[in-house]
């Protein structure tokens, strides 16, 4: 296809999307096709590790016991160590979040060095010529690796890497050096096995067996990963406790949401502004758009209601955002669509709220409008929560002392 015909293509699919029916009817083959994909593939694990007969224990002495196991196995003994004197090196294709949030709290416990792809010259977005290139940088990231070890040890490699930014092969030689290697994944339920490039998935699938435990936020993912020979652990998303803070202000939003105007969430923000609920919006596809990373706390804490859409991509399916923590770290009120993964970190009714439906929502907005002393009591107590529980600090102490390389018993990060 010339470049011409390119042009035009995009002109018509841009066209087509400011049609509301057929608008609407593509989201709803998407939304028909990604819950197809993830029902299948949840179901093809689970009945595989039925038939192997696979362990369902998950629990953190389980995790733990399997993850020593396999490193005796490669002769590699760790040795805990002091917080703040450990080296981490963090790998990934960066983003302003996990630069701005997880930097931080690593560098908390020790060194900490980096490798962004893209900063290396490996841009991903290319993907004509992205089958060579994944390969000449993993090449690259196993002697950058290398060196940081040389000059000093490393304890831990952590990464945001699918099978899609690097090839099992480099882990593996990391690994080989006496590198403990971890990665995490925020999009397993939905693309654990991915398409393919040159004939790998583009999933954690391609990778989860050469890593040494991989991270997952969706318990239904677990078993994905046992089935495929990686050891997992269920390392939900988290809040920057520096940066998401109550601010002392007035509210000037009755609702509020921050974030992509995608899927079902425009519809959604419509059907409550046509029933009379004024909602602020504000990112990309909003007429508000971007807002810069500062002010979306100022944001939060300026709502009385915190909305929340925690829909994977166009599905019904739910996953953790990590707005789902930072609204309560800012000792906001949040109202999300039903998500039965916040029960495990928020007492769901009383710190946050959820709906189902689009009546749901409404009704549940009319009644936290109503009932200030309500509303009052679940931010303070959403905030003690959050701020005991779910900083991104509180998080790598949990992953080291899974992996053994903090002395046992020191006290929480905060």
């Amino acid at each position: 296809m010339n470049l011409e015909a390119e042009v035009d293509l995009v002109s018509v699919r841009t066209a087509l999307k400011k049609i509301p029916l057929t608008n609407f009817l593509g989201m709803r083959y998407r939304t028909w096709q990604q819950e197809r994909l993830i029902q299948s593939e949840q179901a093809f694990y689970e009945q595989a590790a039925e038939r192997a007969r696979l362990s369902k224990d998950f629990s953190q002495r389980e995790v733990k016991e399997e993850l020593s196991t396999r490193l005796m196995q490669r002769g590699l003994v760790l040795k805990p160590r002091p917080k703040g004197d450990l080296h981490i090196l963090y790998a990934s294709r960066p983003g302003p979040w996990d630069a701005e949030a997880l930097l931080p709290a690593l560098s908390v416990f020790g060194d900490v060095s980096t490798y962004f792809s893209t900063e290396r010259g490996y841009a991903p977005e290319n993907e004509a010529s992205w089958g060579s290139e994944r390969e000449r940088m993993g090449r690259d990231f196993v002697a950058f690796v290398k060196e940081a070890h040389a000059r000093k040890p490393i304890d831990l490699l952590l990464t945001y890497f699918s099978g899609y930014d690097v090839q099992a092969f480099a882990i593996k030689e990391i690994g080989s050096l006496g590198v403990l290697t971890a990665t995490f994944h925020l999009d397993d339920r939905l693309s654990f096995r991915g398409g393919r490039i040159r004939g790998d998935w583009t999933g954690p699938a391609a990778v989860c067996r050469a890593y040494d435990l991989n991270l997952t936020q969706a318990p239904e993912s677990l078993v994905k990963y046992r089935v495929e020979e990686g050891i997992s652990y269920l390392w939900p998303l988290a809040a920057d406790h520096h940066r998401y803070y109550p601010r002392e202000t007035e509210f000037k939003y009755d609702v509020s949401f921050v974030g992509s105007a995608h899927g079902y969430r425009k519809p959604m923000i419509q059907y409550l502004q046509k029933r009379g609920i004024n909602v602020a919006t504000f990112g990309k596809g909003w007429p508000n758009g971007f807002i810069s990373a500062s002010h979306i706390p100022e944001v939060f804490s300026a709502s009385r209601i915190n909305l929340s859409f925690d829909d994977i991509s166009y599905s019904r399916y739910q996953c953790c955002k990590c707005r789902d923590f930072e609204i309560p770290m800012t000792g906001a009120l949040m109202l999300s669509t039903h998500n039965p993964h916040l029960g495990l970190y928020f007492e769901l009714g009383k710190e946050v709220f959820t709906f189902n439906t689009k009546e749901q929502c409404v009704d549940q907005i009319h009644r936290l409008l109503a009932d200030e002393e309500l509303c009052h009591e679940a931010r303070r107590s959403v905030l003690k929560t959050a701020r005991r529980q779910h900083s991104w600090e509180d998080r790598v102490a949990e992953l080291l002392n899974v992996c053994g390389l903090l002395y046992p018993g020191l006290p929480k990060a905060l």
